[in-house]
C-alpha cells in the first residue's frame, strides 16, 4: 500500500521530470495513457517501478560526453491507477488537466474487450482531440 507521502514525493517527481501522455504503443491499437519519468538516476527511477510497477529502459547517449539516462514508464490501465494515487499532489496545472481528462473520459471511451463500436470510436476520436487540444 502506497502512503501519502509516497503519493506525494511520486506526484513531485512526476511533476518537475515526468510526463502525462497519451501515447500509441502498438500499430495495430487506438493511443493509450502513458506515464513517464526521465532521469539518469537509475536509483529513482527503480524506486517508482517498485511501488508502482512499469518498465526501466536504458537510453544510450547520442553524443560521448553525455550520460546514459533512463526511462521509467507506465501505460493502459497501470497509468490510470498511479494517475489516481497522485492526482491529489500535482502542482503543475498542465499535468493536473491531462490527468483530470485521461480518469474522467478514458474508460468511458475504451472497451475492455479491445472490440469498439461506431459510438465508442467516436467518443475515443473525441478525448483525442480534446487531450490534443489541452494547452
Amino acid at each position: 500500500m502506497i502512503c501519502d507521502i509516497e503519493a506525494a514525493y511520486a506526484a513531485g517527481i512526476v511533476d518537475g521530470e515526468g510526463s502525462i501522455s497519451i501515447t500509441r504503443n502498438h500499430s495495430s491499437r487506438w493511443p493509450s495513457p502513458q506515464v513517464s519519468v526521465a532521469s539518469n538516476d537509475r536509483e529513482l527511477l527503480e524506486w517508482l517501478r517498485i511501488r508502482f510497477g512499469g518498465t526501466i529502459t536504458t537510453k544510450q547517449p547520442r553524443k560521448q560526453q553525455h550520460a546514459i539516462s533512463f526511462d521509467w514508464k507506465l501505460t493502459d490501465r497501470r497509468a490510470l491507477r498511479f494517475l489516481e494515487i497522485v492526482k491529489p499532489y500535482l502542482v503543475i496545472q498542465r499535468k493536473i488537466r491531462r490527468c483530470d481528462l485521461l480518469l474522467a473520459a478514458y474508460l468511458d471511451c475504451t472497451p475492455r474487450n479491445g472490440r469498439y463500436t461506431e459510438e465508442m470510436k467516436l467518443k475515443k476520436q473525441a478525448l483525442l482531440d480534446e487531450y490534443h487540444s489541452l494547452p
